[in-house]
């Protein structure tokens, strides 16, 4: 596509007159939704609290240890 050609398509889109052919509508929408996609992705970690650190401790809040009990039922809890 020349720069005519697109100066050309932005004119008629000011007189109201547009022609998309296929292939241009297929691009304007892979565009559309890869930006989305995007924007999903940037925007995501910001809905959830961000964490730094991967809090993989030796206990991970679990005070009983190794010995199959569950949290509450050790004593310590």
């Amino acid at each position: 596509m020349t720069t005519t050609e697109v100066k050309q398509k932005a004119v008629d889109l000011t007189k109201g007159e547009l022609t998309l052919t296929r292939m241009d509508f297929i691009l304007i929408g892979a565009i559309l939704l890869l930006a989305g996609i995007c924007i999903g992705l940037l925007t995501a970690p910001f809905t959830h609290e961000i964490s730094l650190f991967s809090n993989n401790g030796n206990n991970n809040g679990n005070n009983c240890g190794n010995t199959g009990t569950p949290d509450n039922v050790c004593g310590e809890c």
